[in-house]
């Protein structure tokens, strides 16, 4: 009788030892972590390794909200939703007489994210990632973030012992015809950020992982350094052939081979749907964006704020292709955005394009336990016609 509990005990030991080796990689309902210093091992908490994840969500938007919540719960993230704007008087814009140029829908968006901002400020917010609530990531957003705090660190960091950076265009280029280089974190060792996994809030405003397309720098930018760090045999990245690049140029599908994600410089982005800010980024931003002047909607406003167009340049990286996309459900393409005016259509299989094993699309099959994730995006198949019709 004491050997049989003897060997049972030890059996329930050896099962939890294997379970806790693997189980930051099961998606399971939540249970919140939070801890927040320059470990790349906080990326595996709650918040991603920023002090909050904030989702802007309309109130009537009960639909996405939910299905954030549950996609959030079982991939490990705790968020702070926030109540988007809708009514916004005109003397509340900053210069640049915008307010007749905007529909109201963009008016409200702007200033749901100025509010984040604002928030962050107020409430002394180090770190956050701010989401738009129809927002989508992959069930290994983690991993995969933690994939991006490396390349930003290269891209961020000073080389241990150094003042210099791995990059040799830092923190310009010498001359417009200067070729960018392509880097890999494993070839170098830079000072361990203390602040952030991502790199000291310190040196960075932006980190824009989540938009419809965007391009990489250039050296007749002129004003920011043109490196790239590449992370090559990432499985979560769909085959060429199913890859969508919105309104961002080929360069990424025309220069590096399949399943290839590149972390740079943020240039010419659109969409706001996914960003982080440090605190200085957020006090940057309010500032640039909520005060001094408004010059667009918001994204062509956040670009310039990166891009340095118009404005001081900040310091702002991306990554291709991105780590948050949007979500279209099943039903009339009207239904899936409260900011852009959409031609008629119906869509008939809700996808996220870029995303493979989307946190949305698995739902059910979560809920019932399984692995057999669903995958818009396998290797071999033919390019899916996601469109409306």
């Amino acid at each position: 009788m004491k050997a049989s509990v003897a060997l049972t005990f030890f059996v329930i030991i050896i099962a939890t030892l294997l379970l806790s080796h693997h189980s930051d990689d099961l998606p399971r309902l939540s249970t919140f972590t939070q801890s927040h210093d320059g470990s790349l091992n906080n990326i595996k908490n709650s918040t991603l390794g920023f002090e909050k994840i904030y989702v802007i969500n309309l109130k009537n938007r009960t639909d996405h909200r939910d299905a954030a919540v549950l996609a959030a719960s079982f991939t490990g993230l705790q968020l702070t939703f926030v109540e988007a704007e809708t009514d916004v008087s005109a003397k509340a814009l900053p210069p640049g007489d915008m307010y007749d140029k905007l529909r109201a829908p963009e008016r409200g968006n702007w200033r749901s994210h100025m509010k984040v901002a604002a928030l962050m400020v107020e409430e002394g917010i180090q770190s956050a990632l701010v989401l738009e609530d129809d927002a989508d990531w992959d069930i290994r957003i983690k991993s995969q973030m933690q994939d991006f705090a490396k390349a930003a660190r290269v891209m961020l960091q000073p080389l241990k012992g150094s003042q210099d950076h791995a990059d040799p265009s830092y923190p310009v280029p010498a001359d417009q015809s200067m070729k960018h280089t392509n880097l890999r974190h494993e070839d170098f060792k830079v000072e361990e950020p203390t602040t952030s996994p991502y790199g000291d809030l310190s040196n960075w405003d932006l980190l824009w992982v989540g938009h419809c397309g965007c391009r990489f720098p250039a050296a007749s930018d002129g004003n920011m350094p043109i490196g790239r760090v590449v992370l090559s045999n990432d499985s979560t990245v769909p085959e060429t052939q199913h890859l969508d690049m919105q309104f961002g140029n080929h360069e990424l599908l025309l220069q590096y081979p399949p399943f290839t994600r590149v972390v740079s410089r943020a240039r010419v982005n659109t969409c706001t749907l996914g960003y982080a800010l440090s605190q200085r980024g957020a006090a940057s931003l309010l500032y640039e964006l909520g005060v001094s002047k408004l010059d667009g909607t918001t994204d062509m406003a956040l670009r310039s704020f990166c891009d340095g167009s118009g404005r001081p340049v900040h310091t702002c990286l991306t990554v291709q292709p991105q780590l948050f996309q949007h979500h279209r459900s099943v039903g009339p393409v009207s239904h899936g955005s409260d900011i852009s005016e959409h031609n008629d259509g119906y869509i008939r299989q809700a996808y996220t394009k870029n995303v493979r094993w989307s946190a949305r699309l698995n739902i059910p099959v979560l809920l019932n336990g399984s692995t057999d994730y669903i995958d818009l995006f396998k290797d071999g198949e033919k390019q899916r016609m996601l469109e409306a019709y």
